[in-house]
């Protein structure tokens, strides 16, 4: 199946532009954050601080595998970390093709901060230095996963969803 698959750091819009990507094509959207929330019966931060990051990642990895059995194309939203577990590229190249939303440090840092979301996640007060040490252990998998890196820094999300449809059209 050739799923559009959209990947990227929080803050970098990702959700967004699967959302509108989904909408053109009139294709599902399938959040994969959302479908560990909802098997779990829990909020992702709850589900991080009561059993962990490692079980986090497995549900993800459990859902991906999951996944390869949907017959309807979908446009799929990965949450920030699904593409830092090395079993999970096999199941995105299964999947279709993955689009890394990448953005320069700073304007992550940005977006974060003018977010209306909570990001719980990262706490005290030295924040900024805690995303950009995350940031830079994952994008190499974000690089490694990603059949296309879109450089999206000055592009709205419309814009980066017209480079997407136009790359899987």
């Amino acid at each position: 199946m050739n799923h559009i698959i959209v990947e990227g750091f929080v803050g970098s819009g990702k959700g967004a532009v699967a959302r509108i990507v989904a909408k053109r094509l009139k294709l599902r959207l399938i959040d994969l954050d959302k479908l560990v929330s909802e098997r779990m019966k829990m909020t992702s931060v709850e589900i991080y601080s009561r059993f962990g990051e490692v079980y986090y990642r497995a549900m993800e990895t459990l859902i991906l595998d999951e996944l390869t059995a949907l017959e309807e194309r979908c446009v799929i939203v990965l949450g920030s970390g699904a593409a830092t577990m090395p079993q999970n590229k096999k199941y995105l190249e299964q999947l279709g093709t993955v689009f890394y939303i990448k953005l320069k440090q700073q304007t992550l840092i940005a977006n974060m901060k003018k977010s209306s979301k909570k990001h719980e996640w990262v706490g005290g007060e030295e924040w900024e230095e805690q995303v950009l040490r995350i940031f830079k252990e994952r994008e190499p998998a974000y690089k490694k996963t990603a059949d296309h890196q879109i450089a999206a820094d000055g592009k709205s999300a419309e814009e980066i969803a017209d480079l997407i449809i136009e790359a899987v059209s």
